[in-house]
């Protein structure tokens, strides 16, 4: 099993990937909106996708998006999507994302990767704090919908 980051080259195999992951949280499956979504973000160059990669099937991946500071003047990442297909579950595949996209943020000299769960997915959380990840107790989130 391996992680590697993912290139145009992938986006059809990811796309897959992709349409399982928001169909696990309530979405329609549409492939084709899943593709574009991914290959928008890698002709706008506004995410960064590690893929889990085992006898060359894609297991999983990882989405971090570029945040910025500006009380510290730094980035940081948005660790916004992290998905492994059932048939790969519990054999550390979610840890290995994660832990490539620890070292990749701080290879880029970011300051933090800050993520938000379901208050309910209690195994990822187990997993997150398990991996030096700690519970915002300060801020509040709210959110403005506008769709």
């Amino acid at each position: 099993m391996i992680v590697r980051r993912a290139t145009l080259e992938d986006l059809h195999p990811l796309a897959v990937l992709f349409d399982e992951y928001r169909q696990f949280y309530g979405a329609s499956s549409n492939l084709d909106l899943s593709y574009q979504y991914l290959k928008q973000r890698f002709e706008n160059q506004e995410s960064i996708i590690f893929i889990h990669v085992k006898d060359d099937v894609f297991t999983g991946f990882i989405l971090l998006y570029l945040g910025f500071s500006s009380v510290s003047c730094s980035i940081y990442y948005i660790l916004d999507d992290v998905y492994v297909t059932p048939t790969y579950r519990r054999q550390g595949s979610a840890k290995q994302l994660i832990d490539t996209a620890i070292l990749f943020a701080r290879h880029e000299n970011a300051i933090r990767i800050s993520l938000e769960t379901q208050k309910t997915n209690y195994k990822s959380h187990q997993l997150y704090e398990k991996m030096g990840f700690v519970k915002d107790t300060e801020f509040q989130i709210y959110h403005c919908f506008l769709k």
